[in-house]
């Protein structure tokens, strides 16, 4: 609410009474009151490039996104800053008030002298605290910095890339700089007009302090940018909850007990479960346990015998998986046991003549018939460029077994601003893989054992492009993601003819890619620690099944992590990309992140010669 009272008292003063406005312009005089209303312009473009319309202190803007000890150096603390900063801004809206409404002299001369007090002038001291503070030997940005670098467990929980948090701090500071300044100003030109004016060595020490602090902010803030990451990605929920937070592929991979005899046409027993490396179920010998069970439509590849006798807890026909756990005549057990709830199945190898055992193998089913959510959509997806929308959030959604990357897209204005109230998720398109006219390769992307890779990249592109579209493509064997970028107008905000200049680019097929292994996992949502990236651009990953110890291998791994990646606020991108992120023994997740757009070369920085007149009055 503060940035708006802020800014309604700029449109006020534009309109205000005429009878008002004489009465101030006399009393100040023209050309004085000129130049304050030049720092007022600075302070209303500045607030409205910022538009953080929920952080309204500082208290949010240093204390929430990182973890930082209160008790900093010199006994300083977040509160002393928050007060501050609140006591500028609370004497900068009354200044403001006094331009419009008629108040007592007495009231307004107390005021202005409190900020220009000789040697010790409050709102000189304030500011000389706070930059000393964030700026000088306590190093608080710094801190701050250096703080969202390394402790990514936290800066994932708060919607901003560590350099879009330094840009709209350093906004901030800026603002409540010139406001400073503003009534600094104010404060001299309204004493002298009432015969109270200091000497010119006053004036000029006031003055000189906020030319001397703004250099050394500046440099160092734009050091501080250029350094930062610009990464946005989401931490693990609090809690998992399959269609809430993630989804999973299915059925690509699947633990599948099956007797030698029907792994082969001859219905024989002569060889051993390892040697089917490939196979199919080519029947179901004597309606054995075989009979109890869906059949595997797809392929059977790497079976292995593990015990002959077992007992089978089947899953319910509603449930993705087949089995619940499977414990062997020795004790060994596969997946977690528990109080079977359906249908416990004795399963026993048999003998054919006196030397030959018919052995039930334990194989990996790719089934490919429904229900099975093993498919990815290739239809590109674009912003509406039209309206000049650009792409500011993703989230991957599930829909008729397909999985989507949707994107959020918003309206672009002057200064990388997004206009809050056009965002929004751009509805998907909606199909079926049955559907006329819809075609593999084409529109979509189905998983299967020899095609199953990912790969976890981060497409960007340089300064003055940002993204309009993304699109998913096949290389070789490989799923990988593709962005659009437009050229833009940083000043006005503007694509660039994106009918005409946007482009298609992808990260390249890396000949140095490495697969990250995921053999023996458990299933991701039961980790008790909170995942962390794993994956950088030089990796790639296979959809496979969790251990057989561990799960029966009845879960396809990672999980597709599904909540939506946004920045707040919303910021045009440079990139985006898909990464890893899990906990060691932990199937993990797959999920987008954002890379917000580079402000480092727009860092803003007031025009000081405007503000600050020739000394010689």
């Amino acid at each position: 609410m503060k940035l708006r009272f802020i800014l309604g008292f700029a449109t006020l003063l534009a309109f205000q009474n005429h009878t008002y406005a004489k009465k101030y312009y006399n009393l100040m005089g023209e050309d004085e009151m000129l130049h304050l209303q030049e720092i007022y312009k600075q302070i209303d473009h500045l607030t409205k490039l910022n538009k953080i319309q929920h952080r309204n202190d500082p208290a949010y803007s240093f204390g929430s996104n990182v973890y930082l000890d209160h008790n900093l150096p010199g006994g300083s603390t977040l509160i002393h800053i928050y007060n501050k900063w609140e006591w500028i801004t609370r004497h900068y809206n009354q200044m403001r008030l006094y331009e419009v409404f008629e108040y007592a002299n007495i009231a307004m001369e107390s005021m202005a002298m409190m900020q220009v007090a000789a040697g010790e002038g409050e709102n000189l001291q304030a500011m000389e605290d706070i930059n000393l503070i964030l700026f000088g030997k306590e190093d608080l940005i710094g801190q701050l910095a250096r703080g969202n670098q390394q402790l990514h467990t936290y800066t994932c929980k708060t919607s901003q890339s560590p350099q879009q948090y330094l840009y709209s701090l350093y906004v901030d500071y800026i603002i409540i700089e010139l406001k400073a300044h503003a009534l600094v100003e104010w404060s001299w030109m309204y004493l002298r007009k009432r015969g109270h004016s200091g000497s010119t060595e006053e004036e000029l020490a006031n003055r000189g302090a906020y030319k001397r602090r703004t250099p050394g902010t500046l440099s160092k803030i734009k050091d501080l940018m250029s350094q930062a990451d610009r990464t946005v990605w989401r931490c693990d929920p609090k809690r998992h909850l399959s269609g809430v937070t993630y989804e999973e592929v299915t059925r690509l991979l699947q633990g599948y007990v099956v007797n030698e005899v029907d792994l082969n046409s001859d219905g024989t027993c002569s060889r051993d479960c390892g040697y089917y490396k490939s196979a199919k179920t080519e029947g179901c010998f004597d309606n054995k346990f075989c009979a109890e069970q869906p059949k595997c439509s797809g392929g059977l590849y790497d079976c292995r015998y593990v015990e002959s006798d077992m007992e089978v807890c089947k899953s319910s026909l509603q449930s993705y998986r087949r089995y619940e756990f499977i414990q062997y005549e020795s004790g060994l057990v596969h997946g977690e046991k528990s109080e079977c709830s359906s249908l416990l199945s004795s399963v026993k190898s048999w003998n054919r003549w006196i030397f030959q055992e018919c052995s039930y193998c334990l194989c990996l089913c790719d089934d490919q018939a429904l229900p099975s959510s093993r498919y990815f959509n290739l239809r590109p997806v674009i912003a509406d460029v039209e309206n000049n929308r650009v792409v500011t959030g993703l989230r991957f959604v599930k829909e008729n077994s397909i999985f989507h990357l949707q994107i959020q897209e918003g309206e672009l204005l002057p200064l990388g601003v997004i206009e809050e109230s056009t965002v929004q998720w751009k509805p998907l398109e909606s199909y079926t893989i049955f559907d006329n006219n819809i075609k593999k390769n084409v529109d979509f992307h189905m998983l299967t054992y020899d095609q199953r890779a990912i790969d976890l990249d981060v497409v960007k592109a340089d300064k003055d492009l940002v993204v309009t579209g993304l699109r998913f493509h096949v290389v070789g064997t490989h799923l990988q993601l593709e962005a659009q970028f437009s050229k833009v107008d940083f000043q006005s905000g503007e694509l660039i003819n994106p009918k005409e200049t946007s482009y298609w680019m992808n990260a390249g097929n890396k000949q140095q890619r490495e697969r990250i292994p995921l053999m023996d996992r458990q299933i991701p949502s039961e980790s008790s620690l909170e995942s962390i990236p794993l994956s950088d651009d030089k990796h790639f990953i296979e959809f496979t099944n969790t251990g057989f110890d561990q799960d029966a291998a009845q879960s396809t791994v990672p999980f597709i992590d599904i909540q939506d990646v946004v920045s707040n606020p919303p910021v045009p991108l440079s990139g985006i990309g898909i990464y890893y992120k899990g906990r060691d023994g932990y199937g993990g997740f797959l999920a987008p992140k954002l890379l917000t757009y580079d402000y480092t070369p727009y860092v803003p920085l007031p025009t000081w010669e405007s503000m600050n007149r020739n000394d010689q009055k």
